[in-house]
């Protein structure tokens, strides 16, 4: 049920009242809209909530990956001074700065990153 009205909310807006404006129920075959006393916007259809449902995720997935590259970014501008002119990375300084690159061919979010250990 909370993800429904989630999708409501994604639909409506976060200001809608779930005791006046809109009420949900859930009689056992799934929740289902009772009540909607809302003129603007109109009453969805299920396939109009769950196109939204479709498309916060892709939102949502989309913002992960870009924290995750964010702070992947960090972590290579941390180490760019190994690639000086006058330095010589080691082949543990290559190998972490190339993992840091790959990372995001293996993690989409923050939540589930391994980072590779620093040496």
């Amino acid at each position: 049920m909370a993800t429904y009205i989630s999708k409501i909310k994604a639909y409506v807006g976060s200001d809608v009242d779930f005791l006046t404006d809109v009420v949900v129920t859930d009689d056992g075959n799934g929740p289902r809209i009772e009540k909607w006393n809302l003129e603007t916007p109109t009453k969805p259809t299920d396939e109009q909530l769950d196109a939204l449902e479709t498309e916060a995720t892709a939102i949502d997935n989309e913002i992960s990956l870009v924290e995750l590259r964010a702070v992947r970014n960090q972590k290579l501008a941390e180490t760019d001074w190994w690639a000086s002119s006058d330095l010589t990375m080691t082949e543990e300084q290559i190998a972490y700065r190339q993992a840091l690159r790959d990372i995001t061919d293996t993690y989409s979010s923050l939540d589930d990153v391994e980072w590779p250990t620093k040496p």
